[in-house]
C-alpha cells in the first residue's frame, strides 16, 4: 500500500550551519583519483590558504613530499574526524595554530579536541552570506524551515547570520572557548554552551559499554567523572543552558551522574540538553527524566544499526536509538523533553521519515505524529513537504517541498528555550 503524506517544515535541533556551510562551495577532491586530486590541488592559489573537502585519507594517501610543494591548503577528511596541510599551509597557519599543527597526527588527541578541529575547519573555510543563503535555500528543498547550529565558530559567523534573511531561523550554540572570545552582545545572542564527553561511532571512539569490535577498544571519554563535575560546576557559573554531547552508554551515564552531583549542590543551568544519546539505559533515562534532562536525537542514526554492523555486537546494535523504551517506559515527551534533529547526516525529512517507520529494530520506531512533534515546527506558513510512504516496500520518498509563504525572515525567535 502506498499513501501520501504532507508534513509542514520541520525545525532541526541539532546540525551545524556556521561549519557545512562555510564548507559549501570549497574545492571537493570527492570522486577524483590521487593524481586528479594533485593536480586540482596544483592548481590552488599560492596567496592564500584554501580549504578543501572530501579527502578519504584511507583511499588517497600523499605523501610528505607530495603535499610539501603545493600551494597552502588544508585537506579536511571526509569524516571531518582529520586533516592534512601542504608544506605552504603548515608555515602559514603554524604561529597562530602551533599545538594543532603539532599534534594532528596524534588521532586521540584530534578525538579529545574535536570541537576545535571542527571550528577550526569553520574559521578556514569562512562563512559568507552567499553561502548561508545557499545551504538554508537547501534545506527548505528537503523539508527543513528551522536549524540550531550546535557549534557556532566564531563571532563573524554570527555577524553573517544576524545579518542575513535567515536570522529568525538560526538559533547557535557554541563551546566554552568560543563563547568566553564573544563580545557581550554576541554572548548575549548565543543560546548555549556545547560540550563533548565522548567521540563518535564512525571513529570507534564513542564511549561504549563493550570494545569494538575489530580493534579500537571501548572508545574514550574526554573528562574523568570529576573532571566533569569540576567543568559543569564552571559552566554554571556562566548563567547560560548547555548541551552536552554523549553516545556511548558510559559517557550517557557519566553525565547524568556529574549532573545528579551539581543538583545535590544545589547548582542547575537555566536547562540541559543531552546530544545524541543513541545507548542509554532505562535506569540512566528514569535518572536523566528526574533531573529535568531534555534528550537531543537523531532518528536518522537508527540507519547507524545498519551501518555499523562491522563495529557493534548485535545487543548494541539493537540497543541503539532506543525511542519505544524512552517513550513508553521512562515516560519522554516528543517536542518536550524527547526532541529530534540531524545532524546533517543527511538533513531532511525523508531519510527521517525512512528510519522512522521503517527501522531496522522495532524499539527504534516512531510514528509520524511522534517525529513531527520531535522536531516541531518552524513559523506557521513557512510551506510543507509531500512524501510517499510504500508499506509494502518500506521506502519514504520525497515527492515535493514547497513554501506556502515568502517571507523567510519571519518568525522564529531564539529564547533558549525548547519546544
Amino acid at each position: 500500500m502506498i499513501q501520501t503524506i504532507d508534513i509542514p517544515w520541520l525545525y532541526d535541533r541539532h546540525s551545524h550551519v556556521s561549519l557545512y556551510a562555510a564548507l559549501q562551495g570549497c574545492p571537493d577532491l570527492s570522486g577524483r583519483t590521487p593524481e586528479e586530486a594533485l593536480a586540482l590541488l596544483r592548481d590552488l592559489p599560492e596567496d592564500r590558504v584554501t580549504t578543501v573537502v572530501g579527502w578519504h585519507s584511507s583511499r588517497m594517501k600523499f605523501t610528505p613530499g607530495q603535499l610539501e610543494p603545493l600551494p597552502p591548503a588544508i585537506l579536511v577528511n571526509f569524516s571531518l574526524h582529520g586533516f592534512a596541510l601542504t608544506g605552504a599551509a603548515r608555515r602559514i597557519l603554524g604561529p597562530d595554530h602551533p599545538e594543532l599543527l603539532e599534534r594532528q597526527g596524534d588521532p586521540e588527541w584530534c578525538e579529545r579536541n574535536m570541537e576545535r578541529l571542527l571550528v577550526f575547519f569553520g574559521q578556514s573555510a569562512g562563512l559568507t552570506a552567499a553561502k548561508l543563503d545557499s545551504f538554508m535555500t537547501g534545506l527548505q528543498r528537503v523539508g527543513i524551515g528551522a536549524v540550531e547550529d550546535m557549534l557556532l565558530t566564531d563571532e563573524g559567523a554570527l555577524r553573517v547570520i544576524q545579518g542575513s534573511p535567515w536570522s529568525g531561523r538560526i538559533r547557535c550554540w557554541t563551546t566554552p572557548a568560543i563563547y568566553r572570545s564573544l563580545s557581550a552582545d554576541a554572548q548575549a545572542a548565543v543560546a548555549g554552551l556545547k560540550l563533548f564527553t565522548d567521540g563518535a561511532l564512525g571513529a570507534r571512539t564513542a564511549a561504549m559499554e563493550e570494545a569494538f569490535m575489530g580493534g579500537g577498544g571501548d572508545g574514550l571519554l574526554i573528562y574523568t567523572g570529576f573532571g566533569l563535575e569540576r567543568e559543569l560546576a564552571e559552566l554554571q557559573a556562566l548563567g547560560k543552558p548547555i548541551a552536552i554531547h554523549a553516545i556511548g552508554a558510559r559517557a550517557v551515564g557519566q553525565v547524568v551522574t556529574a549532573l545528579e552531583g551539581l543538583a545535590a549542590q544545589g547548582l542547575a543551568f537555566p536547562w540541559v540538553r543531552m546530544e545524541h544519546v543513541q545507548f542509554i539505559s532505562l535506569d540512566d533515562a528514569r535518572r536523566a527524566k528526574a533531573l529535568g534532562i531534555v534528550l537531543s536525537m537523531q532518528p536518522n542514526f537508527n540507519s547507524d544499526s545498519e551501518d555499523y554492523a562491522d563495529r557493534l555486537g548485535p545487543a548494541e546494535l539493537a540497543a541503539n536509538n532506543p525511542f519505544r523504551m524512552l517513550v513508553d517506559e521512562a515516560g519522554f515527551n516528543c517536542g518536550e523533553d524527547l526532541i529530534f534533529g540531524s545532524d546533517g547526516m543527511p538533513h531532511g525529512v525523508e531519510y527521517a521519515l525512512q528510519w522512522s517507520l521503517f527501522p531496522a529494530f522495532p524499539g527504534q520506531r516512531l510514528t509520524v505524529e511522534e517525529l513531527t512533534a520531535g522536531y516541531g515546527l518552524p513559523p506557521e506558513g513557512q510551506g510543507h513537504s509531500t512524501l510517499s510512504v510504500d508499506e509494502d516496500r518500506r521506502k519514504v520518498r520525497l515527492l515535493d517541498s514547497e513554501a506556502d509563504a515568502p517571507s523567510r525572515g519571519a518568525g522564529f525567535q531564539g529564547t533558549g528555550q525548547p519546544g
